[in-house]
């Protein structure tokens, strides 16, 4: 039987070799089958071949794998690893008291680490740390396995992949959905239940792996005292609690894995490190972050129905993510590139700012997309949470400053931003609560940097029932009054610059209206009714169809900011900002011109920064993302056979296209143009400009148009109507489409 079972083991190891399709399925039998004392051994080697933390590997690729890339592997590993599939039955499995996994410190994000050696930790800590006696140091936190398997997942996350490895570059897409996201909204969705109806499964999971601790652990003492000390928060399960925990039974008890993944993700995620140094993390890490944010607000909101010992959770997980999402959100706006991507950071924060969207009264009353106005419940929250509001609002002002608000996904973010602090009544409450702040001058202080003003604060909010936690913030950052002079000019500014842009999009549809209209009296009704009929919508009608959206956005945008800081719209024309023996090209010039002379001291550094945002890949059309208007199967099937003619006949269509006779006029109607296709290559982490030279080429991808099969269709019918024989519609409709070329090429 001991032979039966060392084979099983090895059996195991050889599979973390194997590719996923055949390592998942064997193993969810095999760890059923083993013994606890053998799991117990191989339990750290699977999790670090699943994490790859030691090496910061791509380990399983859980952040590489998505739906799109490989659907099967996709769902082998996400059946593996839901909260009831055989990883997690494994960690059930080797509860017990005695069986503890040692995390060495060395592999946890440097700011966790650094708060658990300087003894600045919760009371969840105070029975999982591992002190070597010698050195009188944290080594190491001694975890069960469901903690250790957990707290593996979390620090995966925060592993800059796509900086090292092409195949988690997709991660920055956001329509590319990787398994590491799926399972994290699981997780924290399964761990956190919203409602006090839920219960976490499975029920019968040992409830003593957890001792409870009715005495905190006492922080190391500075040997000198600095002028400020920084007194750090009490939780309020350690500290508010801590009568009630000696009377009554823990919440350890009852919700320990609610807790565990409670302290595991904040202090993993949001103590992220964000530093010059460092790179930054992915755009999926940011969105699992916001996915985190939206679970606990739902998760504290319901708080107050809640009669079970999970309330206590409940109530501190807000206090929680407010300790540490504030320089989290400083240090990654700060470095976050000016970039369509930007939009996920800005999400994250106003996610946290709106508790309110995550409640059941709001989700049902907002169906109708009737604005709601915000629970007075809610005004506790504000007021604790106003730098979270005010001060991460002028930080990300000037960045909004740099963005080029005559592409739509910029001025999306704008709308975003405003529509949000627009909200009813949320701009009067930010206003009086940073009066009783600041005091009843707050258009006169132009910063705070004072201890004893922030005491001062405190006092009176505390006496009023309030019970803000300034210390972790106000006494490190100057607080810069949000309606204060400084800012009001500031706002005032960046509505002239929106207006400009407002200005300069209307004379750039002003101007593509007039090229269609002169294109479309330049060619006879015929033409233009083939046209329409057979040829699909222009990349200038495209895009004319997004940026016509823009200016009323824009209006509303300095309308809403105007009423927020008091600010009057500038009245200003195109011609105050372009002279006239100017044109509108010299304005905007390009830095990337082809001539070997470019004087640079004429180029002002918003249009350097406007001539970079605007390098856009040139793709071949045959290769486009296929669109909805599109059968699936026939671009794809006729795509193939497209690169078979060109790959046969690839000679012989460059020569009829550069004949100067009548088939050399038909057949530039017929087959696609030269062109240089450009597109940016991001496998060696960084963005590199390609070109590739495609030469004359046939193109069949028009003919899996819906609107092609329409017509196709159509001439089938009225064949079978006029001549009784469908095949003679067809025949007539290619005559028709052959006459309209030749009909071009003569002209």
């Amino acid at each position: 039987m001991s032979y039966y079972s060392e084979n099983l083991g090895n059996r195991i190891l050889e599979l973390l070799s194997q590719p996923t399709v055949e390592r998942c399925p064997e193993l969810g039998l095999l760890f059923d089958r083993c013994s606890i004392r053998e799991m117990q051994e191989l339990f750290p080697i699977i999790v670090n071949s699943i994490f790859d933390l030691t090496t910061g590997g791509i380990g399983w690729g859980l952040r590489a794998t998505t739906k799109e890339n490989s659907p099967h592997a996709f769902d082998i590993l996400h059946d593996f690893f839901i909260p009831h599939g055989p990883m997690f039955r494994l960690c059930y499995r080797l509860l017990n008291d005695a069986i503890k996994f040692e995390f060495s410190i060395d592999l946890l994000p440097h700011k966790l680490g650094e708060m658990l050696q300087t003894g600045q930790y919760s009371m969840f800590y105070s029975d999982l740390l591992s002190v070597d006696p010698f050195r009188r140091c944290v080594t190491a936190l001694s975890l069960n396995a469901f903690d250790y398997f957990i707290l593996n997942f979390a620090i995966h996350g925060t592993f800059a992949l796509h900086k090292r490895y092409a195949a988690a570059l997709q991660v920055h897409n956001e329509r590319m959905k990787t398994v590491y996201f799926f399972l994290s909204a699981q997780y924290l969705c399964t761990f956190l239940p919203e409602s006090p109806d839920q219960v976490v499964m499975p029920t019968n999971i040992c409830a003593t792996v957890k001792a409870p601790q009715p005495m905190p652990v006492q922080p190391l003492q500075p040997t000198r005292s600095p002028k400020y000390l920084k007194i750090p928060n009490v939780s309020p399960y350690s500290a508010a609690n801590n009568q009630a925990t000696r009377t009554a039974e823990s919440p350890r008890t009852y919700a320990w894995r609610t807790e565990s993944v409670l302290h595991l993700f904040i202090d993993s995620w949001l103590r992220y490190d964000v530093e010059e140094a460092r790179d930054l993390p992915s755009s999926e890490f940011i969105r699992v972050v916001r996915i985190l944010v939206k679970q606990m607000h739902t998760f504290c909101n319901c708080a107050y129905l809640d009669t079970t010992p999970m309330a206590s959770l409940r109530k501190m997980s807000q206090p929680m993510m407010k300790a540490r999402i504030f320089p989290f959100l400083k240090s990654i706006i700060a470095r976050w590139p000016l970039d369509s991507s930007l939009s996920v950071v800005l999400e994250l924060w106003l996610s946290y700012i709106q508790p309110w969207r995550y409640t059941f009264e709001w989700q049902h009353n907002n169906q109708g997309n009737i604005e709601v106005p915000i629970s007075s419940r809610f005004d506790s929250f504000i007021q604790d949470n106003l730098a979270i509001y005010t001060q991460i609002f002028i930080h990300i002002l000037p960045r909004f400053e740099r963005l080029d608000f005559t592409t739509f996904r910029n001025v999306i973010m704008l709308h975003r931003l405003v529509k949000v602090f627009s909200q009813t009544s949320l701009p009067q409450k930010l206003y009086n609560y940073e009066q009783s702040f600041c005091g009843n001058n707050t258009f006169g202080i132009n910063h705070l940097d004072s201890p004893q003003m922030s005491r001062n604060y405190r006092t009176r909010h505390d006496s009023s029932g309030g019970g803000g936690e300034w210390d972790s913030i106000f006494n490190e950052d100057s607080y810069t009054p949000m309606f204060g002079a400084a800012i009001q000019c500031e706002i005032e500014h960046f509505i002239k610059s929106i207006n400009i842009a407002k200005m300069y999009v209307q004379q750039e549809i002003q101007m593509i209206r007039t090229e269609n209209l002169e294109k479309q009296n330049n060619i006879g009704f015929f033409a233009r009714t083939m046209r329409s009929l057979f040829e699909d919508i222009t990349p200038t009608e495209l895009k004319l169809q997004e940026i016509i959206k823009i200016p009323d956005i824009l209006d509303l945008a300095m309308q809403s900011l105007g009423i927020m800081f008091d600010v009057s719209i500038p009245e200003m024309s195109i011609e105050q900002l372009v002279p006239r023996d100017q044109s509108y090209s010299h304005v905007n010039f390009s830095l990337y011109d082809n001539s070997e002379y470019l004087d640079i001291s004429k180029v002002s550094p918003m249009q350097m920064r406007n001539n970079v945002a605007n390098i856009k890949p040139t793709i071949d059309p045959a290769l486009l993302p296929i669109q909805s208007k599109e059968c699936t199967i026939l671009v794809r099937f006729l795509h193939q056979v497209s690169c078979k003619l060109n790959e046969m006949f690839s000679e012989e269509m460059q020569k009829i296209w550069n004949r100067s006779d009548i088939w050399g006029k038909i057949s530039r109607q017929i087959l696609s143009p030269p062109m240089t296709a450009q597109w940016f290559d991001k496998q060696r982490g960084v963005s590199q400009l390609c070109e590739d030279q495609l030469p004359p080429r046939i193109c069949l991808r028009p003919l899996a148009s819906y609107k092609t099969l329409i017509f196709i269709g159509a001439s089938l019918i009225v064949g079978q109507i006029l001549w009784g024989a469908p095949s003679y519609g067809l025949l007539s409709l290619l005559l028709l489409i052959t006459t309209y070329l030749f009909i071009l090429a003569l002209i």
